[in-house]
């Protein structure tokens, strides 16, 4: 087999197998039963996502980092739009560099 075709047919392999996820997907959650448990870890779980992409950048970032990103909910609470958000944060990190 030509190595062009094996291209093609990792990308087919890829693509059959993303779809197979998403629609398997769809189908064991119409086999769970809706209400309890599972709406409320439904409920529960876009905080948990941002929580999970926050924690490792505040880790990393250090102090600095994390006011950034209590400068951004800041701005967002006080029902900003998010791109505000985005350059409040983002002029707090180029504050706190340009002092410490």
């Amino acid at each position: 087999m030509s190595e062009d075709a094996l291209v093609w047919l990792s990308i087919l392999a890829m693509a059959v197998a993303t779809w197979v996820t998403r629609i398997s997907g769809f189908w064991l959650m119409g086999l769970v039963p809706e209400g309890g448990f599972v709406r409320r870890a439904l409920n529960h779980l876009p905080g948990a996502l941002v929580v999970s992409i926050l924690a490792p950048i505040v880790i990393d970032g250090g102090w600095a980092a994390a006011v950034a990103i209590a400068v951004a909910v800041a701005i967002l609470r006080a029902g900003i739009t998010a791109i505000f958000a985005l350059f409040g944060a983002l002029a707090a990190v180029a504050l706190i560099r340009l002092v410490v």
